[in-house]
């Protein structure tokens, strides 16, 4: 490979300025917390969970340690004959003329080698001038995720099963990526729609279960040119957030609201749906199947959201739209609690009723937690669920 001509330089690139004043700050602190926990402890003997805690914070010490070294000698260096990374434990020194290209991603930009005799280099965000370095990259080496992805689209477009002329094939490709991308707006839409906003509740719903089907669809109609999993680099238009997104809302909403009585029942309704939808998705995508180094990554995905999609459209249907008739109980509150994670749950726990033997949480919205004291009786429904998987909610 022919890269342009590299003029003699010699930059070097340590730990940027925030993060080197973050460090020097905050690793001291952390390296006295940690060596100092074990006398913390009160006396006793050395067992043996106590020589591991001490062992343990001195590991973490250490760790920090290394940090701050690190981050006081590593350096990232260009000179005229390799690119260097001096570090504390090691270093790494790639010629100019062995690397490859480079590619990137949230963290790292990763320097490839032309032959496996040569070493990796990655470069952090966390670098002194890193900005700088992707850019003395960009100027002499390729950008080996937009090369893989231009190689990509050139194959595509010579492939005459997208149409019959090379224009045809390029309209073909830009309106399959506009119903790809519009499928995944709707997707975040409903699932953010189902989590945060779950106004017209039959609606949303709707919306979740709808969705993923008409992605599968669109895979199945576009069969060939639609993934169904997204890959960086690809050219190829995925659904991946249209199939995921509202079957995780449907999921998180029904968790929230829904209590199921018995799920013996439900597990031969959701594998056989999960069953359905996975095939569905595996139809459409057949041409990629046939690729061996897409075929892991399509499968694992599409697992995903048959086991997804299947659980929560099963309970979605099962309870949502169940119009049978409801029994009436009531049960006393013994208690309430809540329990947080990035949402928060709240729980009541009342006394036995109806099919329930023993006292049990039942899951009730913040207003009504709120309002409800222990000693309060609260009215319960009991509903046969559309199909046949009993279930029950907390009348607010």
């Amino acid at each position: 490979m022919t890269t342009t001509k590299i003029q003699p330089v010699h930059r070097s690139y340590g730990t940027a300025r925030g993060w080197r004043i973050f460090i020097y700050v905050f690793g001291p602190l952390l390296i006295a917390l940690f060596w100092s926990a074990p006398f913390w402890m009160l006396s006793g003997d050395w067992n043996a969970l106590r020589i591991g805690f001490t062992v343990g914070m001195g590991l973490f010490g250490l760790f920090f340690v290394y940090c701050l070294y690190e981050t006081a000698k590593g350096r990232h260096i260009i000179t005229d004959t390799a690119f260097v990374y001096a570090g504390t434990l090691y270093r790494q020194e790639l010629p100019l003329e062995a690397i490859k290209g480079f590619r990137t991603d949230q963290q790292y930009t990763h320097i490839l080698p032309t032959s496996k005799a040569y070493p990796k280099i990655k470069v952090g965000y966390t670098s002194e001038g890193y900005k700088e370095i992707q850019q003395w990259l960009a100027e002499h080496y390729p950008n080996l995720d937009e090369q893989e992805q231009q190689q990509e689209e050139e194959a595509i477009l010579l492939d005459d099963t997208f149409g019959r002329t090379t224009e045809e094939r390029e309209t073909n490709l830009t309106q399959t990526r506009r119903v790809a991308s519009a499928l995944n707006t709707l997707g975040w839409l409903t699932g953010a729609w189902l989590l945060f906003l779950p106004r017209f509740y039959e609606a949303a719903f709707t919306a979740g279960l709808t969705l993923p089907a008409v992605a599968a669809l669109a895979i199945l109609w576009h069969r060939g040119t639609i993934r169904p999993d997204e890959q960086k680099n690809s050219a190829y238009p995925n659904v991946s957030v249209a199939l995921l997104m509202p079957a995780l809302g449907l999921l998180l909403r029904e968790l929230l609201d829904l209590e199921l009585l018995h799920y013996d029942a439900l597990w031969p309704l959701a594998g056989g749906a999960a069953a359905l939808f996975g095939l569905l998705l595996l139809l459409g995508s057949r041409p990629f199947l046939q690729q061996p180094k897409l075929r892991a990554s399509v499968l694992g995905q599409v697992a995903l959201y048959a086991l997804l999609y299947g659980y929560a459209a099963t309970v979605a249907v099962n309870c949502v739209f169940d119009e049978g008739p409801a029994k009436h109980h009531t049960a006393t509150v013994l208690r309430k609690h809540s329990s947080s994670g990035k949402t928060t749950t709240y729980y009541l726990n009342v006394t036995p009723w109806g099919p329930r033997r023993q006292a049990e949480d039942v899951a009730v919205s913040e207003e009504y937690y709120q309002q409800v004291q222990p000693g309060a009786r609260v009215r319960i429904y009991e509903m046969p669920g559309r199909l046949g998987v009993p279930w029950f909610t907390v009348a607010e």
